[in-house]
């Protein structure tokens, strides 16, 4: 099945499951036409759980969000049955392949006004907030752990910088119009995922930049690094967590198109050289798109990460197109990149203030849940 098809049966679910519950509180949940919605949902999600052995939701600023991507739908039923949730305390929906019906009937009845009875999450629907994790004290730990995490910080670092300058040489390709292989950068995204794993702290794996030539390249990898720390934090892995590793570190890719005397110019560029700069993100999502073995992800990534969640930034959308939240965490991780480094027109902006600026962002241009979730990242 395509993700589109995919994306259409998980929006005709929860358009059935706002059906059952809506049923169940004008009736009861013995009445036929509140049983036939169930019965319904319950059959819809069981034919999903068959191609997805297990399907997470996330409830997010009135968005419900599947696979990293923000499910579309003409009316009210996402809003609805994200209210539903935020009502009930649930930001996180998981559902695993196997679920018996008295288990769905559970949590339905727990999602209706008809029991007030709390759910608890059991080995086939899983309930949550969204987990804003903080590290265990390793002061607490023995010394053997602590000991196991600074080696593989350091072999983690090594690779980090034998990777970046692989990286180089992919934008440079990139830059001279020839044939670039993203598998040139596969092994540092799954080994950021193995370090993830380890419990290491993403910060502590952020590089500075040593001059001009590396900006793009050292960014690509930073970025890379707390978006995809971003991610994990949300419970996300497995294939998703590897194809966002690919879309963040592939964002800035339209900059090999953009010419070196604007991106590098000291002092303020006039209004023509800003249109030229913005003009990276359409490139990049077009030359990602003729890219083989470039996940879709990376296309909105590369077009998304200056679009803001209230529809400003760049480039202009229709009013209705609302960011991935991928692209949402690219871009929360691109800013704090770009504010701790030098640049060739500013110094470093100091903690203290990027968190203000983060926090100035809430509900304009980022989703608030991703700013506290990105909050308690660099803060652990």
């Amino acid at each position: 099945m395509q993700q589109h098809e995919f994306n259409q049966d998980m929006v005709q679910l929860i358009v059935n499951l706002n059906a059952a519950i809506n049923n169940i509180n004008m009736y009861s949940i013995d009445h036929p036409q509140a049983k036939r919605h169930l019965e319904t949902a319950y059959l819809n999600l069981t034919d999903l759980l068959r191609i997805s052995k297990a399907i997470t939701l996330l409830a997010i600023d009135g968005n419900i969000i599947v696979d990293n991507a923000s499910l579309k739908a003409s009316g009210p039923h996402l809003a609805q049955f994200s209210h539903l949730l935020k009502k009930s305390a649930v930001e996180r929906l998981t559902f695993v392949a196997g679920l018996p019906k008295p288990n769905f009937l559970e949590l339905i009845r727990f999602l209706s006004a008809d029991d007030s009875k709390p759910f608890r999450s059991n080995e086939y629907i899983k309930l949550g907030i969204i987990d804003l994790r903080v590290n265990e004290d390793l002061s607490e730990t023995s010394s053997q752990p602590q000991e196991d995490q600074i080696e593989e910080l350091r072999r983690m670092k090594a690779l980090r910088d034998a990777k970046t300058n692989e990286l180089k040489a992919f934008y440079s390709d990139i830059k001279n119009n020839k044939r670039a292989d993203i598998r040139s950068v596969e092994d540092m995204i799954k080994a950021f995922i193995d370090g993830f794993a380890c419990q290491l702290n993403p910060l502590g794996l952020l590089t500075s930049l040593k001059s001009g030539d590396d900006q793009t390249s050292v960014h690509a990898v930073n970025v890379c690094i707390m978006t995809m720390s971003q991610a994990e934090i949300l419970g996300i892995g497995g294939r998703h967590l590897y194809n966002i590793g690919i879309a963040s570190v592939m964002h800035d890719v339209g900059k090999m198109f953009i010419p070196n005397e604007i991106l590098n110019k000291h002092g303020a560029l006039t209004s023509q050289e800003r249109k030229v700069v913005e003009s990276h993100t359409v490139l990049g999502a077009r030359h990602l798109l003729l890219m083989e073995n470039v996940p879709h992800l990376a296309v909105l990534g590369a077009l998304e990460h200056h679009l803001k969640c209230d529809g400003t930034g760049y480039p202009t959308l229709p009013n209705v197109w609302k960011p991935n939240i991928v692209s949402q965490m690219i871009a929360i991780a691109d800013l704090f990149d770009s504010l701790r480094n030098r640049r060739s027109n500013a110094e470093p902006t100091s903690m203290s203030v990027i968190v203000n600026r983060l926090n100035e962002a809430k509900g304009t241009a980022f989703y608030p849940v991703l700013v506290e979730n990105f909050l308690t990242l660099i803060n652990r």
